[in-house]
């Protein structure tokens, strides 16, 4: 009588760095190595180096920083702005990535915020929001002298791309990133054809939802719950709509996309735009961008499109 063999169940190395000021994790087979994985945060490591705003030397805090003039860049840094222009003109100016003057003028970057901005200030504040103003010329950008751009809403995505792609030239094709839970991209083969995930609920901070698969390609989540101010009682989120200048009225949004770069921009995108515009820009999108995706708005507290 011949014995029943059991199946071994596949095995993964995993390792989780702060990156990105998030959580990183990265998950491959275990056949790779300890070094394939090290070299794979080396990806991520040298993307935050080269591009992240908030890195003093990289590109985009270069253009922060000599604004009102040229500033050399590579092609990766002209494709996105590209991109993200596209992207604005959708929605409209409600996405903008250089509303930090609002960021900051909501106290995004300080600890005792406790007021509303009044309304001068935010106009003063707005009159500086423009993504038209971001000029490109061959391999150089310039902004305009009162602007500086935030890369929060796509240089973290952009890693997890390149980082993805790193895997797949060495063979690697069953894999998982996942990048502070906002953006969690895939590699799947034959032998593990999906990852399943949790989205966090919106309205309990605590919980999860179950049974989204992803199969190669990325699941981008945009949301305030984790990252919002708290005045006069109520809740603030950090995702702003660029044309009133206040906080935006969304719950959460989930895009999924091949991209994550283009998942991530139009997770954030889809958040700024209001209600009554959704309909119109997301039609506009699907012309240009091929994705699928979910809103949860504040007031009803229901799923409005898929």
């Amino acid at each position: 009588m011949t014995k029943m063999l059991q199946k071994v169940p596949k095995q993964y190395l995993a390792q989780t760095r702060r990156i990105f000021h998030c959580n990183c994790k990265i998950k491959i087979p275990i056949e790779f190595g300890e070094q394939l994985l090290e070299k794979s945060f080396e990806v991520l490591e040298e993307i935050d180096r080269k591009y992240n705003s908030y890195v003093s030397g990289s590109f985009f805090n270069r253009i922060n920083e000599m604004r009102g003039s040229w500033v050399t860049v590579d092609k990766d840094c002209i494709e996105m702005i590209n991109t993200i222009q596209k992207v604005s003109v959708i929605t409209k100016g409600h996405y903008d990535i250089t509303c930090m003057p609002l960021l900051r003028l909501w106290g995004f970057y300080k600890e005792d915020n406790h007021k509303l901005p009044k309304s001068d200030e935010l106009a003063y504040a707005l009159e500086k929001v423009n993504f038209r103003s971001i000029l490109t010329d061959g391999l150089n950008i310039k902004i305009n002298t009162e602007q500086e751009i935030i890369t929060g809403s796509f240089i973290k995505a952009f890693a997890v791309d390149k980082t993805i792609a790193f895997l797949k030239s060495q063979g690697v094709t069953d894999a998982v990133i996942n990048a502070g839970g906002s953006t969690i991209s895939s590699l799947n083969d034959a032998s593990h054809p999906a990852w399943k995930i949790n989205i966090p609920d919106p309205f309990n901070k605590e919980a999860f939802k179950t049974g989204l698969e992803i199969s190669s390609q990325t699941f981008s989540l945009s949301g305030s719950v984790d990252n919002h101010l708290v005045i006069d009682g109520k809740k603030y989120g950090h995702i702003l709509n660029c044309i009133t200048g206040y906080p935006a009225e969304t719950l959460q949004t989930g895009v999924l996309t091949k991209s994550a770069f283009l998942g991530d921009v139009l997770s954030t995108a889809l958040f700024t735009v209001p209600a009554v515009m959704r309909n119109e820009v997301t039609a506009e999108l699907k012309k240009h961008f091929d994705f699928d995706y979910f809103i949860i708005d504040n007031d009803n507290k229901k799923i409005l499109a898929e």
